[in-house]
This record gives C-alpha cells, structure tokens and sequence, in this order.
C-alpha cells in the first residue's frame, strides 16, 4: 500500500474512533517517510485522545518545528498541555493558532478558555464573543461565555447567555443531561443548574434529571432545595445509592448529623463497594471501638484495590480519621500518606510544585504593595463598610470565625467568595504596575450586589475564602474601610490538618509535606508583610488558641471590631442553622472544643518535614 493509501486508510480509522489502528497505519507511514508532517500529525492527535500527552506534546511540537502553518498542531498542543496544567504553554500555543486562523471559533473558545485559566477574564470574553460571532449555534461556546461572566460576577448576565444556549439545545432528556454534566465538570453550576431545572420541568419522572439538578444545587450551597430533588430521586429509584449518599451529604451541611449518618448507612447497605460514603460516616461522627467492623470493611476494600484511585483515596481518608480519633496516630499519618499519595497522582499528573514560581508571585506582591503606595491610593476604592474579609492559611480556623459572626443577627454569611481571586487582576493596568481606579470601582459595584444578592438587608456580609491572604493589598484599596480578620493557628496545627483534609481545590502545595512548609512558609512572608502595609483600625489578627480557650473574649474582640453591639448568639455558633460546606462541617457544629489545639504532639515521631515549623512564630 502506498504513502497515500496509508494516510487515507488512517484519516478513516481515526474518524471512526478506531485510534489504535489510525496509530499503527501512521507508524507504518513514519517508517517508509519520517518526515511526513500529515503522518505525525495526525499520529500526535492521536496520543492526545488516547491519553499519552507526553508523546503527544513531543509529536505536536515536532509538526510546528516542521510546519509553521500548521493550524492543527498548536491547537491540539494547547488542549494537550492544559489537560496536564502546562497553562502557559497551553495559552502561548492557543495564541499561535489563533494568529493563523483569528475567526476560527474553535481556536478563539481554546483561547479563552487558557484565559479564564489565568483569570484574564475581559480577554477571555472578548474571544468568546468573537467565537460567538462566527459560530452562534454552538452550544458549548455559550456555556463557556456564561462560565466566564459569572466568575466576573455578572450573574444576570450568565443566567441569561445560559437560557440562550438552552434555547440553541434540542429539548431532549439526553441533551439536556449531556451538556448539564458537562456544565458540573467545568465548574460552572450556574449553567448546571439552569439545564437541571429545564430537564425536571420537561421530565419530572427522570430520575436523573433530579439528580443532575440535585448535583448544581450542592454546587451553588442550595443544600435544602437539593435535599427535595435528592428525595425524589430516591422516590423513583430506591436502589441509587449514589443519590442516597448525597442525600447525606446534603443533611450534613444542613447540621442534621444524626440523619446524615443513617443515610450513609444506608448507601453503604445498598452498595458495600464504595469509598465516598465510608469516608463520610466515618468524619461524621466521633469514632469509637464500636465502629471496629466498619474500620474492617474499609480495609478490606483497599485490599482489595478493586475501586478507582478516588474512591480508594475517600478510603484512606476514612480510615485515618478512624485511627486518629482511636489514638492510633501511626497508623493514622500511614493512611493519611496513601491518601495524599493518591491526590497528588490525581490532580497533579506527575507534576512538581513550582517553589520558585510560588515565591516569585509573592516577591511581586511585597515590591508592588508597600505603605507608600497603598496610603496614596485609599480614596480610589469603595466607601463602603458591608464586607467582612476572613483571611488566613487553610485550616486555620476561618469557618468557626464566620460561624460565630454570621450567628449574629446582623452579619450575614458569603461562604467562600472566589471574586477577586478570579478578578483582581483586571484592577491592575496592563503591565501590573498601577491600579486603574474605573476597573476597581466597577469590581467593587459587581462585588457588592454579590454579597446583597446572597445576604439582602445585613450591616455585615462574612466573605470567607481564606485564600484572599495574597490579595489584602487590593482588598483594602476596594474596600479601605471594610475589615480583615487573619486568624492564624499553630504552624504544625495548621499544617497536619491541611494534610489530613480531601480538600476538593487543587492547592498547589497541597499533598506533599516538605510542599506544604514552603507554602506555609510564604503564607507567613506575606503577612509579615501586611501586617506593616495595613492601618490597624480595619486589620485584626485573631488566633484560633484564643478563640477556643477564651471565646467569649476574643468573639466580643471580632464583634466589636466589626462596629457590631453584642448579641449573645455570638456565644452559640453551632446552633447556626447556615448551610457549612466546607471540610469543617462536622467540627463547628459542635460546641467549641479543645481537642484540635497541640494536636501535633499526637504525631510528634512522625512529624518528618512539619517539624521545621515547631517554635516558628506566625
């Protein structure tokens, strides 16, 4: 057969998702003509379906080196390198095919999606329009517009490109599933749940379509409302464990921990093969000796190794919850290590954590954010007192602060606000060197019907995303007379738990010890930073010790800070009846307690890198 034959016969295979015979014809192409751009080409698209990225990188790259007119290669490397989070190489490559073919939709959406990826959100929707131009039917373009809007915190405006692109959609069950599944992995459960919503109004006897809508609910924190669609999922099809689960799940941030538990329980009794559940029985409650059968069946399916690494990862979280809470703590930091193992495998595919990428953000911020430059620029921002930022490393205590202060009648509770980690950046001029007053001003007008959108008529509004810390220097500029709380907890403390957390954020220091102190060790560089750079009147360190051995004390400190009188539901913060969805759930629905503090003693022969941080001063 000749050359042309072959490739014919491999564009065939290919476009009949037959990728291991297209592989096998362009290999026998390659042998007879190693230069052979269409061969390697289409070879190198290939691997990328098939999950091989790193020939596949290799492949592309050769094609572009070979071919600078390629379209195909740049494009297909950008998709590559950003399912394996090469986010810079995926942008510079996403770019190129866009310079050779600047209408073409499919190049412009990879384009913004490398944008939203670096959180360059106007230019993200600029390409997004300008697919949308030339490719208006397409449904996916839309929903990656709305994606792209809500995280600049447009809501109406993404509600309202969703609705369009549920219009554009054939109004069939398996459509609307298709697109809102999609929808829930790219994170974007506005669009989740406006296809949820469509799908149970045209199929209310679908269980799915419950499911689906059940799914976008937890993701916008609706857990009440999911709780109502998880009970009819059930109604139609009692053998779904999954959705018995997240029943469960759904009763948990609702405070209802007893009914959580019997719905694990149950799920576990409908399906003994599963990790999630065990994994939250098991932090749902306080681990006895009698709970030694369920420890059993948990190591008995890890044995096994029969589930997918997530599953088995939820049962290496379990298990050592169990062992810590049964003051088993080698055995506890063994499992905690699987556990971490495994995420790291997951989330991060091999790749190492960029210490000199990670500092280097960080030098930015102290050379950019002085005293000089902020006093000269705290007239720019918003007059405003609603918000109250909560700030500190993760696992540090910020959801019991925001549990305590949103018990009180006027304070009310944002969550974990991703805003101005997603749009900070768009406050700054091109080159990062000044803060465009008209941008900030336009953030801090989105920023604030946010949190009246989700708190109306409260004094307060608690923003909790502990990973604003970086960004305290825009944070005051928005909102110079808004207050910061940093709580800060003992560095081992923090450390173990961050560690001993299946937190669902991929953390870029996170799962890895010796990571985990230099992220630490940043964390505590940049407060050290804000802490000379912020007026003191809007800046208030809070440590978690005192907090739980004096709380009335350091609570009427945070009331009175926030310019709040007393109220003395400050004093019961897990009666708050909020939704928590954070992995404190279980925890700041109980009294304050004294267990978490020198919690690292416990581990103390154990400790390995965690132990450079003992006698470090936060």
């Amino acid at each position: 057969m000749d050359l042309q034959a072959l490739l014919a016969s491999a564009g065939s295979a290919h476009a009949n998702g037959r990728l291991a015979d297209c592989a096998g014809l362009c290999e026998q192409v390659l042998a007879k003509d190693p230069g052979n751009v269409q061969a390697k080409l289409l070879l190198g698209v290939v691997l990328a379906k098939s999950g091989d990225p790193t020939q596949a990188i290799s492949r592309l790259q050769e094609v572009e080196r070979l071919d600078a007119s390629s379209f195909q290669a740049p494009l297909w490397l950008s998709m590559t390198c950003r399912k394996v989070g090469l986010l810079r190489q995926a942008g510079e490559a996403a770019a190129r095919a866009v310079s050779l073919k600047p209408h073409d939709p499919q190049a412009n959406a990879q384009l913004a999606l490398c944008y939203m990826d670096e959180r360059q959100l106007p230019q993200a929707e600029s390409c997004l329009r300008n697919a949308i131009r030339v490719a208006p039917d397409v449904v996916q373009i839309q929903c990656y517009l709305s994606r792209c809007l809500q995280l600049q915190g447009r809501h109406s405006e993404a509600i309202s490109v969703i609705r369009t692109a549920l219009g554009r959609t054939q109004p069939s069950l398996d459509a609307l599933l298709k697109i809102g599944q999609l929808l829930l992995t790219q994170e974007n459960g506005l669009g989740a749940r406006e296809f949820g919503r469509k799908a149970v109004q045209l199929f209310p006897a679908s269980s799915a379509a419950h499911l689906l809508l059940s799914r976008a609910l937890m993701e916008d924190h609706r857990a009440a409302e999911a709780a109502d669609h998880l009970h009819e999922v059930i109604k139609l099809e009692p053998a779904n464990h999954e959705a018995v689960t997240m029943l469960g799940s759904a009763l948990q941030s609702l405070g209802r921990l007893e009914e959580a538990s019997q719905r694990f329980r149950e799920s576990i009794e409908k399906e003994p093969d599963q990790g999630f559940a065990y994994f939250a029985l098991l932090h749902n409650q306080k681990v006895t000796e009698n709970d030694r059968a369920v420890i059993e069946r948990v190591k008995a399916l890890l044995e096994s190794g029969a589930l997918p690494k997530k599953q088995l990862s939820y049962l290496h979280y379990g298990l050592a919850k169990a062992y810590d809470d049964l003051g088993e703590y080698e055995s506890a930091l063994r499992e905690y290590d699987a556990a971490n193992q495994i995420e790291h495998d997951l989330k991060f595919k091999g790749q190492k954590f960029d210490e000199a990428g990670y500092a280097a953000a960080f030098s930015w911020t102290e050379q950019k954010f002085t005293r000089n430059f902020v006093a000269s620029r705290e007239t720019i921002g918003s007059k405003s007192e609603l918000p109250v930022f909560v700030v500190g490393m993760m696992r540090s205590g910020t959801t019991l602060v925001e549990q305590i202060l949103s018990s009180h009648p006027e304070v009310g509770a944002a969550g974990e606000q991703p805003f101005w980690l997603d749009n900070w950046r768009s406050a700054m001029d091109h080159e990062r060197t000044d803060i465009e007053a008209r941008e900030l001003r336009s953030l801090c007008d989105r920023y604030l019907s946010l949190l009246k959108e989700i708190s109306p008529d409260k004094a307060r509004v608690v923003d909790k995303m502990p990973g604003n810390y970086p960004g305290l220097g825009i944070l005051h500029l928005a909102f110079p007379k808004a207050r910061i709380i940093h709580t800060r907890r003992h560095p081992v403390d923090t450390c173990l738990s961050i560690y001993a957390t299946p937190n669902r954020t991929g953390t870029e220091f996170a799962h890895d010890r010796k990571s985990i102190v230099f992220g630490y060790q940043q964390y505590l560089r940049i407060m050290r930073h804000f802490r000379e750079v912020l007026p003191a009147d809007c800046f208030l360190e809070v440590d978690y010790e005192d907090l739980i051995q004096d709380s009335e004390a350091t609570t009427r400190r945070m009331i009175e800070f926030c310019g709040l009188d007393w109220n003395d539901l400050c004093l019961r913060p897990e009666d708050n009846a909020r939704a928590v969805v954070t992995p404190s759930v279980w925890q700041v629905r109980q009294p304050i307690y004294r267990s978490s503090m020198e919690r690292w003693r416990k581990f103390e022969p154990w400790l390995g890198p965690f132990g450079e941080l003992l006698g470090v001063n936060t």
